[in-house]
């Protein structure tokens, strides 16, 4: 997610993918929903979300409709990578391409917006993490003392380990805009929206903790001092100046 201190409270829908210029990323979204499962075999579904510059991404009403031509990355032929628990991993050392379809665009925003969605079948009781790590993104104000280009990462935590009602933990799903725009010197709580579709979760938000999670775009060097998190998912955050930008990464866990 992007932060843009303004003068101005503007809010606006954004996430990413496609590779034309050095600074076409605004931000993304990964996760996985269980669709069907036997005693030993079990399907997800992986979704993945990204948010991009129309000026340099370009997207149109036939693109959507026919969802086709794929939106192209430079690295259109990557896949994610697993980076924690591998042995585990199984199938999904196979994993989903990373091109997405435009779903949606705004000339006026300057907002692309590219997703995909890939059907793996798995065996059960498994956990690991999956990464997906790149460059491209907005030029931010924070952290100062890396040299641009800064890399990020979008990564998800896959748990296929059933609790103990024999049922699986359904991961949730956050909704966010990208960028937001925010006014100078006044604090801001920008609540997080999330979906989770286990009734007695209590969803948690964090911020990313290290190089898997967050890249280069990592608390609190990415944040204006005085920046925090409540674990209800509300960011409180005051623009240090006009015309500064900022990146958030942000883990959602349902416990």
């Amino acid at each position: 997610m992007i932060i843009d201190a303004r003068l101005c409270v503007i809010l606006i829908y954004a996430v990413t993918l496609t590779l034309i210029k050095g600074d076409h990323f605004n931000g993304g979204t990964l996760t996985y929903q269980v669709l069907q499962a036997s005693e030993t075999d079990i399907s997800i579904s992986v979704t993945q979300t990204y948010l991009y510059k129309y000026s340099e991404v370009y997207c149109n009403d036939t693109m959507i409709d026919e969802q086709s031509p794929p939106l192209v990355h430079n690295g259109s032929s990557d896949t994610f990578n697993c980076s924690r628990h591998c042995n585990q991993a199984g199938e999904f050392l196979q994993s989903p391409r990373i091109t997405s379809r435009c779903t949606d665009y705004s000339k006026s925003l300057d907002i692309t917006v590219g997703q995909r969605t890939d059907l793996i079948h798995m065996t059960d009781d498994l956990y690991f993490l999956i990464m997906l790590r790149s460059g491209s993104w907005h030029r931010l104000s924070l952290p100062i003392e890396l040299a641009e280009p800064l890399l990020w990462s979008v990564s998800c935590s896959i748990m296929l380990q059933r609790k103990s009602n024999s049922e699986y933990n359904h991961p949730p799903v956050a909704t966010m805009i990208s960028p937001i725009y925010i006014p100078v010197g006044i604090l801001q709580a920008i609540y997080i929206p999330t979906i989770d579709t286990d009734d007695n979760d209590e969803v948690r938000c964090r911020f990313a903790g290290d190089i898997d999670e967050c890249g280069d775009i990592c608390y609190p060097t990415s944040l204006p001092n005085g920046t925090e998190l409540l674990s209800n998912c509300t960011l409180l955050i005051t623009g240090e100046k006009k015309g500064d930008w900022y990146g958030v990464t942000i883990m959602v866990r349902a416990c």
